[in-house]
């Protein structure tokens, strides 16, 4: 990053210090409505993905029975998959042809691969040994999961037929999570032999590490057609860990809902995250990113839905969210339907300029700042102390239309970290201002 010259503050002080403070507060505003998506008979159901139509598979547990179904929830019901002979299966991920894919156990207990095409379960076979994992399939039935080699882990891609090992980062193990269209598979490797896991991407038969948010363990999740990519990254060894996205060489941090955790499941075209994250309190809840902050999908649901939102799993690009969370006392699969004129399109809108301020705040080591566009313009971000002195000019170039977001190191333009303490950021765009509260802990 290139850093400009603090510029003339002749009359700067005066216009931070009247511009009112605005802090961000949780405020009702209903987007979605949520549907259960029903059972096999038994207590506990899961989503875990969902196609451009809005079909939905996941795994249900069976009536009076610990076993669970892979199933398939197109609209009409929701249907049992079944095994290879054995107890249980689950389902991970469908795409628009209503190709599934997840894992079966068979007859003799061993755990193997599928791929559902034409209503009936193909084993995708294996490189190694058992238990196989199909995680994600694109559009062209190119299937990626993991399988055991041995002592280790070994991601693979499957296609037209033939499985074929991915390779890692140089250690041992690795997994594949999501393929995009474009053939991109992102996952996880070790880097070396030591206790290390990297987020990673493999394209063209190369694989390229894209590195942690500072800990020594990250996961790629998934990854859209735009080549973005959401996921997991611890952030010191002290287990804090954190969502982030990974655009154009550089890893964001996307915060959380206030707690020490958080992690990205699923990203759509239109940039829009899902995952879930711990509250202040320690609460488990299911989160959406839409660009510019982390949202409590709670808090856009009506009140007296009677469900507690746990964890969003998967996205489609017409805002159809899935999930798991608790309805009635029970765990339940759920399908959120934005409202009219909520759909495709990232929920925030940005009729008028918005600054959503830093994420996390407080910070500790770096942010990023979201904020949104009525027209494409320039836009100066500087960050003051509270003398009113400019600490450090994070941005000032043009940006387009619409949802926006810029990264912070954590430093002043000396190059050094910013003291403990408060400080105001100013967002300048199309003659207008926003200014925000940040704390900053060491």
């Amino acid at each position: 990053m290139s850093f400009r010259s603090p510029v003339r503050r002749t009359g700067m002080f005066l216009a931070l210090s009247l511009c009112p403070i605005l802090y961000l507060t949780a405020v009702a505003d209903v987007r979605y409505t949520v549907k259960d998506l029903g059972s096999l008979g038994g207590a506990r159901v899961g989503a875990l993905g969902i196609n451009s139509d809005g079909e939905v598979v996941g795994f249900a547990a069976l009536p009076g029975s610990s076993a669970l179904h892979a199933f398939l929830n197109d609209g009409g019901g929701i249907r049992d998959l079944g095994t290879f002979g054995g107890s249980q299966s689950t389902a991970r991920a469908i795409n628009r042809n209503e190709s599934v894919v997840g894992w079966a156990v068979t007859g003799s207990g061993e755990r193997h691969a599928f791929l559902l095409r034409s209503g009936s379960l193909l084993d995708l076979g294996t490189l190694g040994e058992s238990p196989v994992d199909a995680w994600g399939v694109n559009d062209l039935d190119e299937v990626v999961g993991s399988y055991l080699n041995g002592p280790a882990e070994r991601a693979y891609v499957w296609r037209a037929g033939v499985m074929t090992d991915l390779g890692t980062l140089g250690g041992t193990d690795s997994r594949a999570y999501a393929i995009n269209n474009a053939g991109d598979i992102v996952g996880f490797a070790r880097p070396t032999v030591n206790e290390e896991i990297h987020a990673c991407r493999w394209r063209d038969g190369l694989v390229t590490d894209l590195g942690t948010l500072g800990g020594w363990a990250s996961h790629a999740y998934d990854i859209n057609e735009n080549g973005k990519i959401v996921g997991w990254s611890m952030e010191d060894p002290n287990y804090i860990s954190h969502a982030f996205e990974w655009v154009d060489g550089t890893m964001y941090d996307l915060g959380t809902l206030g707690g020490v955790y958080s992690a990205a499941f699923a990203i759509n075209l239109q940039g829009v995250v899902v995952g879930t994250s711990t509250t202040l309190a320690g609460q488990q809840r299911a989160f959406l990113y839409d660009g510019i902050e982390m949202l409590d999908l709670n808090s856009l649901i009506p009140s007296d839905a009677g469900w507690r939102l746990v964890s969003a799993e998967d996205i489609n690009d017409q805002g159809l969210i899935v999930g798991t969370g608790l309805f009635n006392g029970d765990y339940r699969g759920f399908l959120l339907a934005p409202l009219p004129g909520l759909g495709a399109e990232p929920p925030h809108g940005s009729a008028t300029l918005s600054f959503a301020g830093a994420a996390p705040n407080p910070v500790l080591g770096g942010a990023r700042f979201g904020f949104a566009l009525p027209a494409p313009a320039r836009v100066t971000l500087r960050l003051y102390d509270l003398h009113g002195r400019v600490v450090r000019t994070v941005a000032d170039r043009n940006f387009d239309a619409g949802p926006g977001s810029i990264a912070w190191d954590g430093r002043g333009d000396d190059g050094g970290r910013l003291e403990q303490g408060i400080y105001w950021a100013r967002l300048e765009a199309a003659g207008h201002a926003l200014v925000r509260r940040v704390s900053v802990l060491h």
